[in-house]
């Protein structure tokens, strides 16, 4: 089948949302599968929700794990169009001429393209990021535009707020793309003609702490880090692992050793980086309940590493 088709490819939270959006908005019979990765070990999976989806409204499901499966259900739906959101698995995009894949992307393109660009457009401070949607082609996230559009993230506001923010500019350009694709043709534009920059790819390990920062930077790197993201961590002199969660630029001036608690009271605990410091405002030990950070931090000896 070619015609006016489509196939969705997606995984997590936002991808089940984009997801959603197509099953309510688009005429019965266009939407021909919902294709998961197989990512039941991941504890953001919702496989389940998509195959509840699925099998809800009479669309078929599919799990694949590996691209020979993911050819396999291109070349067996030959759809005019593929949806991909929340997918991890290479797409086989040359060897269909006859569908148009089509993803999104987190950042404003040709800025941080490659992996995890709201974490890294937040390390980096940006204080606009944007959210891309485009043709996927065999270049990493280099094709044309079908929208772009940018939101404002202010220093108080972390990565949860980010995802939130982008994930109703995604639905949106979702519903406007569904728009004119059934009732006209879609538009594409080509990226902004500047140089491009990259993302690589980030570990759980790659959240440790730097305290010879700047007290901003360090501030950033929580902020990218936090819930839903395993987190910004540092170790206790007895070796536990100290994950922070939230925290304010002090604004007070404080000389102290990089990682070394300056301050602490009841209500707050303040640490010190290469240049200024930061107030911890939640913290999690080994990866257990929240705490106070005055409840673990009590002492201005404590040296975190």
């Amino acid at each position: 089948m070619n015609g006016r088709s489509l196939i969705f490819f997606g995984s997590k939270q936002a991808g089940y949302d984009v997801c959603r959006t197509l099953i309510d908005q688009l005429p019965n019979g266009i939407l021909l599968a919902i294709i998961c990765p197989d990512d039941s070990a991941d504890q953001r999976s919702v496989m389940a929700k998509f195959r509840s989806l699925a099998d809800g409204h009479g669309v078929a499901f599919h799990v694949v794990r590996n691209v020979a499966e993911t050819r396999k259900i291109v070349a067996t739906y030959n759809p005019s169009v593929a949806l991909v959101h929340g997918w991890y698995q290479i797409l086989p995009v040359a060897e269909f001429a006859n569908t148009l894949f089509l993803g999104f992307h987190y950042s404003p393109l040709p800025k941080y393209r490659g992996n995890a660009p709201l974490v890294w457009q937040i390390i980096n401070g940006e204080k606009s990021l944007g959210v891309s949607f485009f043709q996927l082609t065999i270049g990493m996230d280099e094709g044309d535009l079908v929208d772009q559009h940018f939101f404002t993230l202010s220093r108080e506001e972390s990565i949860s707020d980010a995802l939130r923010k982008a994930g109703d500019l995604t639905y949106k350009m979702v519903y406007d793309f569904l728009n004119s694709w059934l009732t006209g043709a879609i538009k594409f534009t080509k990226q902004p003609s500047e140089i491009p920059s990259y993302c690589g790819l980030r570990q759980p390990e790659d959240g440790i702490i730097d305290w010879h920062r700047r007290a901003a930077n360090v501030h950033d790197f929580v902020r990218a880090q936090s819930k839903p993201y395993p987190g910004a961590f540092s170790y206790l002199p007895d070796g536990r692992k100290l994950t922070i969660l939230k925290t304010v630029e002090e604004e007070r001036v404080f000389y102290g050793v990089p990682g070394g608690v300056v301050e602490v009271t009841p209500d707050h605990v303040v640490v010190a980086c290469g240049d200024g410091a930061i107030r911890l405002v939640e913290v999690e030990i080994d990866g257990e309940v929240e705490e106070k950070p005055s409840s673990i931090l009590r002492s201005i000896k404590i040296r975190l590493s």
